[in-house]
């Protein structure tokens, strides 16, 4: 069963919780997609499946300038982690309110990075689980575009680029939040973190997993899938990868 909820004013603060009671939901896995995607992505609507089978309710919800939150005329013009990790907090405290007491969150790519930080901000969540996560995003930007593309970025307000489904454009304001934003403090990470990641990812190199993974100090795991790209493409690859996030996160939230 599924309801749509609202946890604010905005259009943005809005999502799809699926549980076996949504209306009161106790045990909840917040859902946290990657750039240019939306909340009924592939993983997304996977993983929903896999915990509702555990009794265990999902919310996924559009980020800022995604899906159904988007303004067509100039969809990722609010696109920024400041409010990213706005809406998460957001989702965070309106499931408690309406009584959950188990939660955890699942991030993938950029979903990742507002993972992370969501749970540096809320260290009673009980699991994170991270999907070819980005740790460190300006340094890609830079390895990209270049000096001349980022220069070009920043002078003209507006980088314009093609994705699979036509072009996008992206606020230099985007880039600017990221800079502005602290590092992630891994020391306030106290959840257990599961990270899977290919070794070909060609968009978030799996490096930055394996810093990750070497710097947190809570309890954790890395499984690094051999050949598999940033999207999992090759059905093999997306069922490992689905099958380990949701046993990581179902062991860590089910009540005995």
């Amino acid at each position: 069963m599924q309801i749509e909820i609202t946890w604010g004013q905005s259009a943005d603060e809005r999502g799809l919780l699926t549980g076996p009671d949504p209306a009161h939901p106790k045990t909840v896995v917040l859902l946290c997609h990657g750039l240019l995607s939306h909340r009924d992505s592939a993983t997304n609507r996977t993983l929903t499946d896999l915990f509702l089978a555990q009794d265990i309710a999902t919310l996924r919800f559009d980020f800022a300038g995604h899906g159904s939150s988007a303004d067509p005329a100039d969809p990722l013009a609010p696109f920024t982690l400041t409010r990213c990790l706005e809406q998460a907090s957001g989702a965070i405290s309106w499931l408690q309110e309406q009584g959950a007491t188990r939660i955890g969150i699942v991030g993938s790519s950029f979903g990742g990075l507002v993972a992370l930080r969501t749970a540096a901000r809320h260290p009673d969540l009980l699991a994170v689980g991270l999907k070819c996560p980005v740790v460190d995003y300006p340094p890609l930007w830079q390895a990209r575009l270049g000096d001349g593309g980022m220069r070009h970025w920043q002078e003209s307000g507006r980088l314009v680029f093609a994705t699979h489904t036509g072009r996008a454009s992206l606020l230099y304001g985007f880039y600017h939040d990221l800079l502005s934003q602290q590092a992630v403090l891994l020391a306030k990470i106290v959840s257990p973190v599961l990270i899977v990641h290919g070794d070909a990812d060609e968009d978030v190199p799996v490096a930055q997993s394996r810093e990750l993974f070497s710097r947190l100090q809570s309890p954790k795991a890395l499984v690094v899938l051999p050949g598999a790209d940033h999207e999992f493409s090759k059905p093999e690859d997306f069922e490992r990868m689905i099958d380990l996030l949701a046993a990581g996160m179902v062991a860590r939230l089910r009540v005995d």
